[in-house]
């Protein structure tokens, strides 16, 4: 189900102009109505309606919604997969003028890459997220060991036996891996320079031997025990039942958030993502944005609205919250830096400034189809229904058909 979260004076109370945005957890993501408030601030007497969907129904609700002809001007952009879709269907404005017009373009150091389809943009990011380590200071203090810092995967594998514990009969991982299929597939693509448009995956094979080798030897929570209790990144790391977990920048503002509004007292910093080699800092990252709806009935407002949120005005107020923005300008940076709460030791900013922040998937026609059937294959991997060299065969032989097509 979905509702509608109004903000500001109704429409009925309104004497400017409405603008409608669908979004996904516009509580629980501050970058949202930050954006929001900031747009209004600048263009007295607008309103905006919010229509807020439930994360996991999101893609669903949208598509659905398009089909019927809705008429909601700004769309928030979740997957790369789902954006092509709106796109090729032509349910979308197409903002490649708008995408050449932003001043100080540089600024996106390639960030706008993640919408490009043929060239042209459908879809504004305004924030581009970083995949890094998270750890939990006060879980390495209890057992003496040193703050990890740009660690090898083999480190980190040793780390997390060692960090593995008991307090108050109940057990402390020394890692937790989300079930997202694209914290493996997508950080062992960008490490090994490989594109997962491509149809061949035996690149992943290691990655996948070292997360089965940890869930057996309890260092992390097994796949299917974390599908089966519904379990949270957010709640396994705030009340630190693990000690380190591989995570988007996301969620640096939302921890800040959560520490803030007192619901969580984790002591916490990060580094980067485990290297194959040490030294230079190989990650990757999704963008998020807004699109305008090709039925929109304020087309040029949202327009307008979507600009700012992609340009530097925006980018700053993303940064304010604690998010990585798609606009990196130094000043943006330092802004990024100077949020209460948010690590800026030089490990911490390494983490933010990796030599390559690779794309998770980029826009490609047959993109959808390809990330559910990695997904399918993922989950019977580690819930140990196929083994890893069987998986990843058939992955390649359905992707294969896919891109025979």
């Amino acid at each position: 189900m979905f509702g509608f979260a109004a903000c500001g004076k109704t429409e009925e109370e309104s004497s400017g102009e409405i603008l409608s945005m669908a979004t996904w957890g516009y509580d629980a993501n501050p970058e949202f109505k930050a954006l929001v408030e900031a747009f209004k601030e600048e263009h007295e007497g607008i309103e905006v309606k919010i229509i807020d969907i439930e994360a996991a129904q999101y893609e669903d609700k949208i598509t659905t919604m398009l089909a019927s002809g809705d008429t909601t001007d700004v769309l928030a952009i979740k997957g790369v997969g789902s954006y092509v879709n709106y796109a090729t269907k032509d349910q979308l404005l197409d903002l490649t003028e708008e995408a050449d017009a932003i001043e100080g373009k540089e600024n996106f150091k390639g960030n706008l890459d993640g919408y490009d389809l043929d060239g042209s943009y459908y879809a504004l990011p305004f924030r581009k997220d970083i995949y890094m380590l998270f750890y939990n200071k006060r879980i390495f203090d209890e057992q003496g060991i040193e703050y990890p810092e740009n660690l090898t995967w083999d480190e980190y594998e040793a780390l997390a036996e060692k960090l593995t514990t008991e307090k108050d009969g109940q057990k402390v991982y020394g890692a937790y891996h989300h079930t997202w299929n694209q914290i493996l597939t997508c950080t062992a693509a960008n490490q090994e320079k490989k594109n997962l448009n491509d149809g061949v995956y035996g690149f992943t094979e290691d990655y996948f031997e070292r997360w089965l080798r940890m869930q057996d030897s309890g260092s992390t929570m097994d796949y299917s025990s974390i599908k089966t209790a519904s379990v949270t990144y957010s709640s396994q790391f705030e009340t630190e039942k693990t000690a380190m977990m591989p995570m988007g920048s996301f969620y640096l503002g939302k921890l800040i958030n959560a520490a803030k509004e007192n619901r969580t007292e984790v002591e916490w910093g990060v580094t980067s993502l485990p290297q194959n080699e040490k030294g230079k800092v190989i990650t990757y990252g999704g963008p998020t944005g807004f699109a305008v709806n090709k039925h929109s009935k304020n087309a040029e407002l949202a327009k307008e609205f979507i600009t700012f949120c992609a340009s530097e005005k925006g980018a700053k107020v993303v940064a304010q919250v604690g998010m990585t923005p798609a606009y990196q300008s130094d000043e943006v940076m330092k802004t990024l830096y100077s949020v209460e709460g948010m690590p800026n030791d030089e490990e911490s900013q390494r983490a933010m400034n990796p030599n390559e922040n690779g794309w998770e998937i980029l826009p490609d026609t047959n993109v959808a189809e390809i990330t559910a059937i990695i997904n399918e294959e993922y989950e019977l991997i580690m819930v140990g229904d196929s083994d890893v060299k069987k998986g990843i065969a058939t992955m390649e032989k359905r992707v294969a058909e896919v891109l025979a097509e």
